[in-house]
């Protein structure tokens, strides 16, 4: 036993850097600038005629303060008010901000 245990130590040490640094990137992350539904229309429209990666901000607050993380995807296609990006669909009125990349 006494033999494992620098492995067993070095491996907790890597998750718990991987750990704070997932932590640290969740309280940094900022609200983007709030669009309007057109512009968010016209913005995935013109992803998906491209072929163009979008990365997007979903609206809302978490119960500790945080902003919802950066996520980013190809857009495929929409279905009235809901666009596929990536393997996601998402409400188009959920978006808060998105960009092509």
């Amino acid at each position: 036993m006494v033999k494992w245990q620098g492995f067993f130590l070095s491996d907790h040490v890597e998750d718990a850097e991987k750990y704070a640094d997932e932590r640290e990137k969740v309280e940094q992350q900022k609200q983007m600038p709030n669009m309007t539904l057109a512009e968010i229309s016209e913005v995935l429209f013109h992803a998906y005629r491209k072929l163009e990666t979008v990365e997007y901000q979903l609206k809302g607050i978490d119960v500790q303060g945080h902003y919802p993380p950066i996520e980013m995807g190809k857009v495929k296609g929409n279905d009235e008010n809901v666009a596929v990006i990536g393997n996601k669909r998402v409400e188009m009125s959920q978006i808060n901000w998105c960009n092509i990349i």
